[in-house]
This record gives structure tokens, sequence and C-alpha cells, in this order.
């Protein structure tokens, strides 16, 4: 009989290991997806999938974007910059209604921009990453990038 209880207990801990390994063999792939992926860039001549912008002016507070032409309908909602490496990236959110904007003023007063940073203006035309079930892909986000120049001769400034 005291053979039968000692194989009770050791059945119950091995019960109880188990939930305990998948739970770390469960935390430790979701922590490969965690991770934030590694930059890899890929720059585009001319438009992919935006409309065509350019920048009109840059300062140390607002960088001004022109949106297409006058009057044409624009699927632009915001424009989210964000400083990777040296350069300032201007990621597009779209929405379905459109809207008819000429100009977009991005906010960069809060982020800590690099030297030179208006030689280096992208605009995000696309962005992947590997979903969070491919595990045995690497963990790249590929970012196809289009640069945006200032206008030559005009001042870079929103005030004059």
């Amino acid at each position: 009989m005291k053979h039968l209880l000692m194989m009770g207990d050791q059945g119950y801990i091995v019960m109880l290991r188990i939930p305990f390994c998948l739970a770390v063999l469960m935390s430790g792939l979701l922590m490969g997806c965690i991770h934030s992926p590694r930059a890899e860039f890929v720059d585009v001549a001319s438009p992919l999938h935006s409309a065509q912008i350019a920048v009109v002016t840059a300062d140390e507070e607002t960088v001004r974007l022109r949106i297409s032409g006058p009057n044409e309908l624009v699927f632009l909602a915001m424009v989210e910059p964000e400083v990777i490496g040296d350069g300032l990236y201007l990621f597009p959110h779209y929405i379905t209604k459109p809207t008819v904007s000429e100009h977009v003023d991005v906010p960069v007063v809060e982020l800590d921009l690099p030297a030179k940073w208006r030689d280096r203006i992208y605009w995000v035309e696309a962005e992947s990453v590997p979903r969070w079930y491919q595990v045995f892909k690497r963990r790249v986000q590929t970012i196809e990038r289009r640069r945006l120049e200032l206008p030559h001769g005009k001042l870079t400034t929103l005030g004059g």
C-alpha cells in the first residue's frame, strides 16, 4: 500500500511539471516574437502605394508636407514620425474615407533629432515583419523607404 501511495505522489509531481515545462516553452517562443526586430531598408525611387509627397519646410518643431496636387483625394489619417538611426522616418496611417488636404504638418518637437536630419527624411512606402508563428524566419523589419528632399533655395523654417 505504501508503494502505491509513493507512485501516486510521483505521478502528481510529474503532472505539475508538465504545465510548468509548457509554460517555459511558450514563454521562450513568445520572447522571440516580442523583441524588436532589426531594421533592413529597401530604397524605392517612386511612389509604390502612396501619393506624391514633397517636403515644403522643416524645422526643429514641424515638418510640413505637400500631398499630391491641389484638390486631390487623400486617404491619409496621420503621419507618425520616428527617428531610426540617423534619419527621420515618416510612417503614414491611412483611412478608408478620403479627405481633401494639400498640406500635412508633422510635429517633430518631441523627437531627439540627429545632426543633419534634414538631409535624411524618408517616407515609408511599406513595412513588413515576420508573423508571430514564423518562428524559424529571421526577425527583420523590412522598411521600403523613399527619400524626401527639401526644396532648394528656400528657407527651411515655417516662419519665413
